[in-house]
């Protein structure tokens, strides 16, 4: 998983090389670009003195490409991270040549690097370092496996996949943006608007880690979950994302609801509420399996009991989904200046124990209303009649569906949403942990 976090580097160390000013419009990429002008530094010192003077260059990133030649189209030699120091040997517009090995040497981006004079031990400048301890370098399939975009700083966003191209907007630290395409070693992300940017892979981060694993099965071991998060319909997504329509359906197998789940599961276990986002494709169940669409509460069911089976300590269930087409001015809010999908709780009256998931709808919907005014539409009661009727809320008091937002929103909107309903039940959950 890419996890490019850019740093700049200190004023000092800019004086120690010149003027080594980035331009302005680059912001987070740091624009890998090239110029003229070359500087040549002292390639090979004749003594330990000169050695001592030599300025050297140590990495501000984690990762970063050292290249054949100071062209962002070269390839990439190897990555380094913040622990070692190389020696410089000349400078080329934007780019800085170090020595890697007595046999290797390479470029690499000024703007993420520091100076320092003093000489590292031989050992740690000359010696290759192991297989073992370099950064592994991102490669196509890293991106391809990425669905999602997250911002850790301010960043630029392009009309298309290079430093060359126009800034056409700034993401903010906390935006999130699904992954249309990759072209090299850019995302094309989809925006609030419908319209597409471009981001450079190297200064974001990405979901791509967490596909392969349950981004919330990670609890300590020793701690019990409480609370299980699922999707019984996986793949709704969002009119300005969804590669699948058919009717009306809005889905996609990558960028839809279960991201949300995530974020909310995720934001939970930050607070110290043991959640646990359960990872079961019910629309491919359903296909193995040659079942109908109408048959998909079946299967999450079985996806619960099993949940259930498997830690007995669950109380809470939310099945979080995404609402139809809905007019987005219903299903949109503003609290405090950022764009919310709003929830409308659904409880299912098919079944005996009804009044008391209501109840439970009902304390949340309280909060929220309180936390987050305009951002609840309330609790809709479906009966068998209108629907399936029990929506698995049987196996609970503390069970219940949850629709965030609708076709018209995104992902982020829906993202933020998460983020509120676990600030919610987290202060519910104490209050409810307090009582005697």
């Amino acid at each position: 998983m890419l996890r490019y976090k850019m740093i700049s580097a200190a004023a000092s160390s800019f004086l120690l090389i010149g003027a080594l000013h980035a331009p302005a419009a680059f912001g987070q990429e740091a624009a890998e670009g090239q110029s003229a002008g070359v500087r040549i530094y002292n390639v090979q010192p004749h003594s330990e003195a000169d050695a001592v003077a030599a300025t050297y260059a140590r990495s501000t990133v984690d990762r970063l490409n050292v290249r054949t030649e100071a062209d962002l189209s070269s390839p990439v030699i190897r990555m380094i991270g913040k622990s070692d120091r190389y020696e410089i040997l000349g400078e080329q517009g934007d780019w800085v040549h170090i020595r890697l090995t007595d046999k290797q040497d390479g470029w690499i981006f000024r703007e993420y690097i520091e100076l320092e004079s003093v000489a590292p031990p031989k050992a740690e400048a000359d010696a290759p370092k192991p297989e073992a301890e370099r950064p592994d370098e991102p490669d196509a399939a890293d991106l391809n496996q990425a669905t999602v975009v997250h911002m850790d700083d301010i960043t630029n966003l392009r009309s298309g996949p290079g430093i060359e191209y126009d800034v056409i907007g700034k993401a903010k630290p906390g935006d999130s943006y699904p992954i249309l395409d990759t072209k090299g070693d850019w995302y094309v992300v989809s925006l609030p608007d419908n319209s597409k940017a471009h981001v450079a892979s190297w200064v974001v981060q990405t979901d791509a880690a967490s596909q392969h694993s349950n981004p919330a099965s990670s609890l300590p071991n020793g701690i019990a979950p409480e609370l299980y998060i699922y999707h019984t319909h996986n793949q709704e997504s969002w009119s300005n994302v969804a590669s699948l329509r058919a009717g009306t359906s809005v889905d996609d197998p990558k960028v839809n609801i279960t991201l949300v789940g995530d974020r909310l599961a995720q934001q939970l276990q930050a607070s110290g509420i043991p959640a646990l986002a359960g990872d079961v494709n019910v629309a491919e169940k359903l296909k193995q399996q040659k079942l109908n669409f109408s048959e998909s509460y079946t299967v999450s069911r079985q996806a619960v009991d099993k949940a259930i089976q498997t830690y007995p300590s669950l109380s809470y269930f939310f099945d979080i989904h995404r609402d139809a087409d809905v007019p987005r001015e219903k299903t949109t809010a503003s609290v405090n200046g950022k764009s919310y999908a709003r929830v409308l709780f659904v409880v299912g009256t098919a079944h005996a124990g009804y009044k008391e998931n209501k109840a439970f709808a009902e304390a949340l919907n309280k909060l929220l209303d309180k936390k987050y005014p305009g951002l609840s539409r309330g609790i809709l009661t479906k009966s068998e009649h209108q629907g399936n009727g029990e929506y698995n809320q049987s196996v609970s008091p503390g069970s219940l569906l949850m629709e965030i937002g609708g076709t018209n929103n995104t992902l982020q909107e829906s993202l933020n949403t998460a983020e509120a309903l676990a600030d919610v039940f987290a202060e519910y959950y104490r209050s409810v942990q307090t009582k005697p």
